[in-house]
């Protein structure tokens, strides 16, 4: 029988702190995100639900309320696997004001260009995979006049000339998920009825910012969904199908926080979209 020797390492400070780091990493989420902060919000209130809602979309306070977001166009055919056109990338600035009846007007300034799926470089033309056809590139600017109303009794958009006695409330167009410490908010953007458009908002945050009085707004990721008929540059009205937008959107304290290659477009074409605030 062969005796043996186990070398036992020194513990010196950096493996000390790295081994509290494993462990940290290795413990359940239940012993890291302890409920260790007050609820100051009862989301089955309708009044407190659309706070929080204000809270994750935007800010209490009348501000701009930048979003910077990415991610993929995807054309859907009938009977096929969705096809990447395009990347995207842009920027969509929200400005919520309360009312004396405590509803919030929202408004929102927003344009997007595009990118190659491949090279990730801005795109001038582009080869349309699914016509064939070379087309000219244009940024996606919205230039919707209206503004969102959001309330108790609902939410709509200002040219939805539907009372809200016809929309479900506000509590029913909610949905609110926890886990550990992290909640999300999933609700449609209201579109007007008959445009052919829809778009599932998904944002993630801090349960600690959302139930903290003293902070007017969460610092949300979301992951929004939007299904949208063909751009207008791709030149593809009539054609069966349609496309989906899918990628991660973040929101920040000030446009200066932009990847500065965006900042520099929109400062150069649209300034005019760098705020949200009505005129």
């Amino acid at each position: 029988m062969t005796n043996s020797t186990r070398h036992t390492p020194t513990m010196t400070r950096r493996t000390f702190t790295g081994s509290l780091a494993l462990a940290s990493l290795a413990a359940p989420l239940s012993s890291i995100a302890r409920e260790d902060f007050r609820r100051t919000l009862d989301l089955d209130n309708p009044h407190d639900n659309l706070t929080a809602m204000v809270k994750m979309r935007a800010s209490l306070e009348p501000v701009d309320c930048p979003h910077w977001y990415f991610g993929t166009i995807y054309a859907v055919l009938p009977g096929k696997a969705p096809i990447p056109m395009v990347d995207y990338e842009g920027s969509e600035i929200d400005y919520y004001q309360k009312q004396p009846d405590g509803s919030y007007r929202a408004y929102s300034a927003t344009v997007s260009f595009f990118r190659d799926t491949r090279t990730r470089k801005r795109l001038d033309t582009f080869e349309n995979p699914v016509t064939g056809k070379t087309n000219v590139v244009r940024p996606n600017s919205i230039s919707v006049k209206a503004h969102y109303i959001y309330s108790v009794d609902g939410a709509k958009r200002s040219d939805d000339t539907r009372p809200f006695s016809e929309l479900p409330p506000l509590q029913a167009q909610t949905k609110w998920t926890e886990s550990g410490p992290h909640i999300w908010l999933t609700m449609n953007r209201p579109y007007p009825a008959g445009l052919p458009m829809g778009e599932d908002q998904t944002g993630r945050g801090l349960l600690r910012e959302l139930h903290d009085a003293s902070t007017p707004k969460v610092y949300t990721t979301a992951n929004p969904t939007y299904i949208a008929p063909w751009l207008s540059w791709m030149d593809m009205q009539g054609h069966p199908g349609h496309t989906v937008w899918a990628g991660p959107a973040r929101k920040l304290d000030s446009v200066t926080e932009y990847p500065r290659e965006l900042l520099d477009f929109m400062e150069q074409h649209y300034p005019q979209k760098l705020t949200a605030k009505p005129g």
